[in-house]
């Protein structure tokens, strides 16, 4: 806030510094103008300089005029400017104001330059927008002079201030000369303390945005792990009160079909229809048990297959996860309809999700791939990174749990590094699940929520 102050005060200073050079330049003509036609002394001006001077009030019409419209624009420009190609139109013409007020100063001075390079910089973004408008600016203040263009025989009818400065003495004419270098020289200084502060606050202002973005980057690494962790030791903590709950239900059951059939069992030569109503109660027990295992196993069932189907749910799956990790997953199916049983659906499920977020934890993946394909009965997936790979993986618990389910469901699992001539040219991490498929409407009968035990 400090700097952009301080860059507003100097911008300010050049302002009023130019109006008093243009002023100046102005007065000065003006007044010499009137000074010679008083003293009588115009024929002899005119023989000197070989040419008939313009009106004198011209100039600072002219050069004020162009000068206080300069100022209006850049006054816009900072409360409203325009973006896009606005923002180049008012370039054009700031620029073009710029060469109207040195062409009226008669190209006395050319430090209205500076202050148009100043404030263009400043409000142009982009290397190449501000290139291309110092490219333009600084040939024109360092050429712009009339010592440079009167070199130029198509530019030299002008009349050079000296020629105005030699009516006035030797005293005048020093205080005069002072000035006019004092001003030029604290335009420039103005003009180089508005750079430095400008691109040293800039550069400091970009250290503070890459610290930034890599505290970001830090704090998001830390956040996913955390985001992981959280959600292991949630499906920890579930698994451990569903396995509770199963054998809470199961323990309790048993022993009263256990308790029951001894009773039965002891009745049974003595009361027939005591040991008969044992039965049933025995029977009744069994299938209140079976709902409730069946609850705590549907329980278990990711609550995405609840509510779409295989395809549907990797698919969103994979999309969350983008967004979570902005890695680049693409997802490529050729196994035809995902319509298996549901022990099969929500191991596929958990394998997926669990090979991508190993791939993203503990491989740093930026791309994953994940293929599924279909030879008969047989279902493949590959899921694939470009990782840092692992040349001596261990079998943790994430892949050791997906070895369980896949062999409950006579599957296979491998894994391991891949080779350095893959497509993508990377080594990365592979893991390749066959799994033995049957067709939902042929597996109704093994699903937890059918009828059958």
């Amino acid at each position: 806030m400090d700097r952009e102050r301080a860059l507003s005060d100097i911008a300010a200073m050049m302002f009023v510094l130019d109006l008093c050079v243009v002023l100046f330049y102005s007065t000065v003509r003006l007044a010499t103008t009137a000074r010679i036609c008083d003293s009588f002394d115009a024929y002899l001006f005119l023989a000197s300089v070989r040419q008939v001077p313009p009106p004198p009030w011209r100039m600072p019409v002219r050069s004020v005029g162009l000068y206080l419209l300069l100022w209006a624009v850049s006054v816009w420009k900072d409360r409203q400017g325009p973006s896009g190609r606005g923002r180049l139109a008012v370039c054009a013409v700031e620029i073009g104001l710029c060469v109207g007020i040195e062409a009226s100063l008669d190209l006395y001075y050319s430090g209205v330059a500076l202050l148009a390079l100043a404030d263009l910089v400043r409000y142009v973004k982009g290397d190449r927008a501000r290139a291309g408008v110092m490219l333009i600016l600084v040939p024109l203040y360092a050429f712009g002079q009339y010592e440079v263009v009167s070199t130029v025989p198509l530019l030299s009818d002008r009349i050079p201030f000296s020629a105005y400065l030699s009516y006035y003495g030797r005293t005048a004419r020093g205080i005069l000369s002072g000035a006019e270098s004092v001003m030029a020289s604290l335009n420039v200084l103005l003009f180089v303390s508005y750079m430095i502060l400008l691109f040293t606050g800039q550069k400091r202002e970009n250290a503070r945005i890459r610290r930034l973005n890599e505290e970001l980057d830090r704090t998001n690494a830390r956040l996913r792990e955390y985001t992981f962790e959280l959600e292991r030791m949630t499906e920890v903590r579930e698994r451990n009160r569903l396995a509770r709950e199963i054998h809470d239900t199961l323990g309790h059951t048993l022993t009263g079909i256990v308790m029951g059939a001894d009773a039965a069992s002891a009745l049974f030569d003595v009361d027939p229809a005591a040991a008969k109503k044992g039965i049933g109660t025995i029977a009744r027990t069994a299938r209140e048990g079976l709902e409730d295992v069946r609850r705590s196993v549907r329980a278990l069932r990711p609550d995405a297959l609840e509510r779409r189907s295989l395809e549907e749910a990797l698919e969103k799956l994979i999309h969350d996860f983008h967004l979570t990790t902005s890695a680049e997953i693409r997802f490529q199916q050729s196994a035809g309809p995902l319509r298996f049983a549901g022990d099969e659906e929500d191991t596929l499920y958990r394998i997926v999700q669990e090979g991508m977020t190993n791939a993203v934890r503990h491989g740093h993946a930026t791309r994953i791939d994940v293929l599924l394909t279909r030879r008969d009965d047989l279902l493949t997936v590959v899921i694939r990174d470009d990782g840092l790979g692992c040349e001596a993986p261990e079998e943790g618990f994430g892949l050791r749990h997906m070895r369980e389910r896949l062999g409950l469901l006579g599957g296979s699992l491998t894994y391991g590094d891949r080779d350095l001539d893959s497509d993508d040219g990377h080594r990365g991490f592979f893991i390749a699940v066959s799994l033995p498929v049957r067709e939902r409407e042929e597996a109704d009968g093994d699903d937890p929520g059918t009828d059958r035990g």
